[in-house]
């Protein structure tokens, strides 16, 4: 409603006046903020340091999500040379703890697949079976067991991958020598230079 009667005043005002001089007027209008904030030195300094502040801010949050990204991608290198240490067998004695590890969260999985194997092999059994009540309360309740083996083989593999990261960073400090880690420790180095560019520019920033 407001919309349609300032559309209606604005058609109005320009019907009764020459469209000439309603851009005049709208022109000067223009003008004399331009002049005023030309005299007024505090203003101008009230809106210098307005923008270059939100500016600032607008830089610090781009540089963290950058810096962000670049752990991510740290983290990601360290789980795959974790997963290389791991897959090859480098260096097992130096790595025994990291290893009884995965190899412990590596036979969980597997036997948590199984049991889901078990689950959905004894599904298929009940809905050929006799008694359609009995087959609906009895797939139901495998079906429970079922998401939440699921829900259990999700959580072995996250932490496989957190053992993958952990023996990944491990290797990285120590940085032993091998022709499968040449090129990781390549590119977690650009990496690890690509966040403290971030972080100094960060810090720049206030």
């Amino acid at each position: 409603m407001s919309a349609s009667l300032s559309e209606t005043s604005a058609v109005s005002f320009r019907e009764g006046v020459p469209y000439w001089i309603f851009w005049f007027l709208l022109s000067l209008i223009v003008l004399l903020l331009f002049f005023i904030l030309l005299r007024d030195k505090e203003l101008r300094r009230r809106l210098s340091l307005s923008l270059a502040g939100t500016k600032r801010r607008v830089l610090r949050k781009s540089l963290e999500l950058r810096l962000l990204r670049e752990k991510r991608k740290k983290a990601f290198l360290c789980r795959e040379i974790g997963r290389t240490v791991w897959g090859e067998k480098i260096f097992p004695d130096d790595f025994r703890p990291a290893f009884d590890r995965l190899g412990r969260i590596e036979k969980e999985i597997a036997a948590r697949h199984a049991l889901l194997q078990d689950l959905y092999d004894e599904i298929q059994k009940v809905k050929t079976g006799p008694g359609e009540d009995r087959k609906r309360r009895r797939i139901r309740e495998l079906e429970r067991k079922s998401k939440a083996e699921r829900r259990r083989l999700r959580e072995k593999g996250r932490e496989k991958s957190r053992e993958y990261e952990r023996l990944g960073s491990r290797t990285d400090e120590m940085r032993i020598e091998h022709d499968s880690l040449a090129e990781w420790y390549v590119r977690i180095d650009k990496v690890n230079r690509a966040i403290l560019a971030v972080l100094d520019r960060i810090e720049k920033t206030g």
